[in-house]
């Protein structure tokens, strides 16, 4: 087993994959990267319509939970997160999405919109080619659907119904109104992160060591510079740098384990300060979600039901033969953004449309029954949570505090979201297929109504970020204030959440960094 590199990157996710096969790309360069989870091969994985099948299995999830929330009646939320080959790309529903542009702009330290777009094309490959918005020359293969689910054409037409625009290119810069999600799939399959940048020709390169089943336990110092990790099972020496890529929970909790966080905190676990930086583990931010449910009649939706038997019959040689159809379908088919206030300068409500009744994101079956299900959630949260350990012991999961509704303010959009994705689903498009509600149990009216129902029923869309933020703990190239030879690279950077999902984002940002580190910037 090697262990040292010139530069040592933990954590197999969206963006250590990336930079991992960036960096490697100069034959000069040693890279070793580390991936506590396994190597991603379960089919489940690759089959795009299998991803509720993920979420909770040991072999791809830390399966996180958060601590009780007093904003949502003390409640627990889950909070999934990838461990294998591809980090959270490898579960996640596959939603390609940017942000608004000027999300980028807002962040400063040299970041801007422009600058993005140019990165968020230069990664991808885009099935239906190059154009002002897309790229096709990347390694990301980011495919527009030619198959969708009936009741999701029915989604968008009740959009329309409901007065929202369709929208053809979420990339474009006018995304307000509904539409089809883009995917990161390939062919019928998931392109992960580890799919589209560790490609065979990459992994094969001599100088890029590729290790799973690797847990790091900490940092290990020389002075202020970081000169390797402790691993569960020895160390390894980083000759330049120690890069984490563990993301918005693992990354902090990583740092803190190191030494490198509150002060105090440290010290009550025992620890010994390397630096103190209240902010590492602070500033966290998630997008808050309220999801409405219709119940439809039989065969009109996906469900554990008799009504679903030919399509699921129908469903493994559509895709074993032309890679389409059901088990090719991301489920959150249909997207949307819209403006809580019209006087905003940028959507700040988000829909995601699934074909199913996708309660507790998959994880209640719901025999017998078949629906649909819209997602909204509040794009620009001002509440914020913290990532604090639980204990000095690495194996533990940490403290997730993430704040929800703990700013008054993030209730309002919330309100304006569930109440416009209860327009849509009383829409007449959906008339001929609405057999009842499922939750709501009963429509919400007042403003009070609503707030009960988002206390009782709200969850994460599984979006962390923040927690190492540029211009908070590292510089605008992901550089740890105050240390030498230790980066972060991945969500935990981001100051401000951006307008959208993440992983799209994130990629884009360890393209950023990778290709100023090679230029020596």
């Amino acid at each position: 087993m090697k262990r040292d590199a010139d530069i040592v990157i933990v954590g197999g996710g969206s963006a250590g994959c990336v930079m991992a096969a960036r960096l490697s790309a100069d034959p000069q360069v040693s890279v070793l990267l580390l991936e506590a989870g396994g190597a991603g091969r379960n089919p489940l994985i690759h089959i795009p319509a299998a991803l509720p099948e993920l979420l909770g299995n040991r072999f791809a999830d830390w399966d996180y939970a958060t601590a009780p929330q007093p904003g949502l009646g003390g409640r627990s939320l889950r909070w999934p997160r990838g461990r294998a080959l591809g980090g959270s790309s490898a579960i996640n529903a596959m939603c390609y999405a940017r942000g608004d542009l000027s999300d980028y702009d807002d962040w400063g330290h040299g970041w801007s919109g422009a600058e993005a777009l140019h990165l968020f094309k230069a990664s991808e490959c885009h099935s239906d080619g190059v154009s002002q918005w897309h790229g096709e020359d990347g390694p990301l293969h980011v495919t527009r659907p030619d198959w969708e689910h009936p009741a999701t054409t029915r989604f968008l037409a009740a959009g329309a119904q409901a007065g929202h625009a369709r929208v053809a290119d979420f990339a474009a810069p006018d995304r307000a109104g509904v539409g089809r999600f883009d995917t990161t799939t390939h062919r019928g399959l998931r392109c992960s992160a580890a799919r589209a940048f560790l490609t065979p020709p990459v992994r094969a390169r001599p100088n890029l060591t590729i290790r799973t089943g690797a847990q790091v336990e900490k940092v290990l110092f020389d002075g202020t510079r970081a000169a390797g990790l402790q691993l569960a099972d020895g160390t390894v020496t980083a000759r330049r740098e120690v890069i984490l890529c563990a993301g918005a929970v693992n990354s902090p909790q990583i740092l803190m384990l190191s030494g490198v966080g509150p002060a105090d905190h440290l010290r009550g676990h025992g620890l010994s300060v390397v630096l103190d930086q209240p902010e590492i583990g602070a500033n966290l931010q998630d997008h808050l979600d309220i999801c409405l449910m219709m119940r439809t009649r039989g065969g009109s939706a996906i469900g554990y039901a008799p009504g679903l038997i030919p399509a699921a019959l129908r469903a493994p040689f559509d895709w074993l033969r032309r890679r389409s159809g059901l088990l090719a379908s991301n489920l959150a088919e249909g997207n949307g953004f819209a403006r809580s206030d019209p006087n905003l300068p940028k959507p700040d409500i988000q829909f995601h449309f699934l074909p199913a009744l996708g309660e507790n994101h998959g994880s209640t079956r719901n025999w017998g029954r078949t629906g649909v299900s819209l997602h909204a959630c509040n794009l620009y949260p001002r509440s914020r949570g913290t990532i604090r350990l639980a204990s000095a012991d690495p194996r533990a999961k940490p403290v997730i505090d993430p704040g929800y509704l703990t700013d008054a303010r993030d209730l309002g959009p919330m309100i304006a979201g569930g109440r416009m994705a209860l327009e849509i689903l009383e829409a007449p498009a959906f008339d001929p297929i609405r057999t009842g509600w499922h939750q709501p149990r009963e429509r919400p009216e007042s403003d009070a109504d609503w707030e009960r129902f988002i206390c009782a029923r709200a969850e994460s869309i599984y979006h962390p970020v923040g927690t190492a933020a540029i211009g908070r703990v590292t510089d605008g190239e992901g550089r740890v204030t105050g240390l030498d030879g230790l980066r972060v690279v991945d969500a935990s950077l981001m100051p401000t959440i951006v307008g959208g999902n993440t992983n799209a984002p994130v990629i884009m940002m360890a393209e950023r960094i990778a290709r100023r580190m090679t230029a020596g910037a």
